[in-house]
C-alpha cells in the first residue's frame, strides 16, 4: 500500500507522536479515507519525510507516531523564481499547482494592468491563503518536502532588479529567441516572468527588461497564462535543472 503524504507545520521527531490539526485531520479521514492501518508520511517543510503510523484514530483525534526521518531529495539544483501575473482564479490555481510539481522554488504574484478582477485587501489575503493551500497539496502529491516560498501579491512596480547571481527572462511573443538559445550558459538561479491573461502590456514588459530581464518566446504558439508558466518552468528544469540529469541507479 502506498503511503499517504500529509503536511503539518509541527515539529517532527523520530518516535515522537503528533496530533493532526482540524483541517488536516478532516482531509485525511474524510477525503483520503485513511484508517488506523494506513501508512503515512508526514512532512513539515524541513526537507525530510517522516514515515509514521496512526496510533489514535477517531472523528475528533488522529495521532501519528513517527518511525523514521528520511531525506526527501526532491529539490532541484536550479533555484527557480516565477514572477506570475495574477489571473483568474482557476488559471492561477493551475499555474501554481503545476509549477510546484515541476520544481519552482519561489512564486512572486504580481498585480498588472490586465489583472482581473481587482480585489480588496481582504480578498487578497484570502487568495494568499488559498494559494498556500494549493502549494501544500501539490507538495503532498509530488513528494516535495520543502514548500516553495509564496510571496505576497504586490504591484509589478515593486519587482526588484536582478542580482548578479541570477538570470531573468520575461515572456514576449515578439522575442527572437527561446530559452534554448541560452542553454550553453550555466545557471544556478533563474527568474521567469509570465503575464496574466493577455500577457504583460508593452510598458510593463519594458519595465521588467529594465530590471535586467531578457525577452524570450516559448515557441510559435500562443499559450494560455497557466500553460506558459508550466512550460517556462519545465523548460528551465530541462535546460539547467534536475530534469536534464539522468540517474541510472
Amino acid at each position: 500500500m502506498q503511503a499517504i503524504r500529509l503536511y503539518t507545520p509541527q515539529e517532527l521527531t523520530v518516535h515522537g507522536e503528533v496530533s493532526l490539526d482540524g483541517s488536516t485531520r478532516h482531509h485525511a479521514a474524510h477525503v483520503l479515507r485513511i484508517n488506523k492501518h494506513s501508512p503515512l508520511i508526514l512532512f513539515n517543510g524541513d526537507g525530510y519525510d517522516y514515515p509514521g503510523q496512526p496510533v489514535t484514530f477517531h472523528k475528533k483525534a488522529v495521532t501519528v507516531r513517527i518511525t523514521e526521518r528520511i531525506p526527501a531529495r526532491k529539490e532541484s539544483v536550479l533555484e527557480t523564481h516565477l514572477v506570475l501575473g495574477v489571473s483568474r482564479s482557476t488559471h492561477m490555481d493551475y499555474a501554481i499547482q503545476k509549477t510546484v510539481e515541476a520544481g519552482v522554488s519561489e512564486i512572486h504574484p504580481v498585480i498588472t494592468d490586465r489583472t482581473v478582477p481587482r480585489f480588496s485587501d481582504q480578498t487578497r489575503a484570502n487568495r494568499q491563503r488559498h494559494w498556500q493551500n494549493i502549494i501544500i497539496s501539490a507538495c503532498e502529491q509530488c513528494g516535495r518536502a520543502v514548500l516553495p516560498i509564496l510571496h505576497e501579491a504586490r504591484d509589478l512596480g515593486g519587482l526588484h532588479a536582478l542580482g548578479e547571481d541570477a538570470r531573468g527572462f520575461v515572456l514576449d511573443m515578439g522575442a527572437s529567441h527561446t530559452l534554448a538559445h541560452f542553454s550553453r550558459d550555466p545557471l544556478g538561479k533563474v527568474w521567469l516572468a509570465i503575464g496574466p491573461e493577455g500577457g504583460f502590456s508593452e510598458t510593463e514588459t519594458d519595465r521588467i527588461l529594465v530590471k535586467g530581464f531578457e525577452a524570450v518566446a516559448l515557441g510559435p504558439r500562443i499559450l494560455r497564462t497557466e500553460t506558459a508558466a508550466l512550460t517556462a518552468v519545465v523548460s528551465a528544469q530541462l535546460l539547467w535543472g534536475d530534469l536534464s540529469q539522468h540517474d541510472d541507479h
